[in-house]
Parts: structure tokens; C-alpha cells; sequence
């Protein structure tokens, strides 16, 4: 009940605004890094506004050697990929993004979410879909669920070894 109130009284953006206020985040310290590798204006709208608000650091980029770039420079532990990108194939996006030396967890975006495709982006590598049009919930999840996974998975410390005589 708390969050739909503050939902009715969040502030109102335009699309500039937004854009600026998610530049000055970029050089911020401690957020989540994310390359999202997406075309749909409002889905960009709807990053950029979780983005500042949770204080991540965003990527947009428009091609998949922007992305593969962005996320090797940036060691961003989470990509989104679109698969309505025209000239490009989203299989193997996915395939290279997972296969950065960071191990980046990738989420495709796309306008059909179904169990069969969840099921062919797991086995292409990556670790999540998310429907367009963006929701600002289901990006929340995905993204704290990505966050948890990916930074549990960095630092698993090593087993002893138990030593027998």
C-alpha cells in the first residue's frame, strides 16, 4: 500500500531532465553498472528512471560492438539485450556477452516472454527475460535478482581443504 502511494506521488520527469539527471549519476561510486543494449524510447525511459533513482550506473549503447565495449570497459556485471534490434542476432549477443571475463549476467528484452524462449535464453548463456514493454517492478526484480546472483558468484570464497593423516 506504502509503494502504490509512492508511486502516485513520484516526480514527474520530462525526457530531458532525465537524461540529465542520469548523466550526472554516470560517475557515481557503489551502483550497479548495467550496458542495456535497448531500442524502445520508453523502455530507455523507464531505465533511466530506475537508474537515477536507485543511483546505477547506465549504459545505453546502439549496436552490439558499443555493447561488448561498454561492458568490458565498465566491468558491468549486468547487460540487457533487445531482440527487436534490427541486424543482429540475439543468440548470439547473449553468447558473447556471458562470455566477457567478468561473466556479465544477461537478461534479453522482448516483446514475446514466454517459457519456451526463458528456456532457449538459459541454454544460449544467459540468465533472464524481461517483457516490453518495460515494467518498472519486473526491472526491479530482474535487476536485484541479477545483482544478488552476480555478486554471490564473485565472491565464493575457496573451500578448505580438510587435511587427513
Amino acid at each position: 500500500m506504502l509503494e502504490r502511494l509512492r508511486g502516485l506521488f513520484r516526480e514527474v520527469m520530462s525526457t530531458p531532465e532525465l537524461q540529465a539527471r542520469l548523466a550526472a549519476t554516470q560517475g557515481a561510486v557503489g551502483g550497479i553498472t548495467i550496458v542495456a543494449l535497448v531500442a524502445g524510447e520508453r523502455d530507455r525511459e523507464v531505465l533511466s528512471h530506475l537508474a537515477v533513482e536507485h543511483q546505477w550506473v547506465l549504459h545505453f549503447v546502439d549496436t552490439c560492438g558499443e555493447a561488448w565495449d561498454a561492458l568490458n570497459k565498465s566491468k558491468a556485471p549486468i547487460v540487457l539485450c533487445d531482440r527487436e534490434l534490427p541486424a543482429t542476432e540475439w543468440r548470439e549477443v547473449i553468447h558473447m556477452m556471458v562470455s566477457s571475463a567478468h561473466q556479465a549476467y544477461a537478461i534479453l528484452v522482448s516483446k514475446v516472454a514466454d517459457d519456451y524462449l526463458w528456456n532457449e535464453v538459459i541454454r544460449r548463456g544467459g540468465h533472464d527475460l524481461l517483457a516490453t514493454p518495460l515494467r518498472e517492478e519486473d526491472v526491479l526484480r530482474a535487476i536485484r535478482l541479477a545483482w544478488s546472483y552476480w555478486s554471490s558468484s564473485m565472491k565464493v570464497p575457496p573451500q578448505p581443504v580438510k587435511h587427513y593423516r
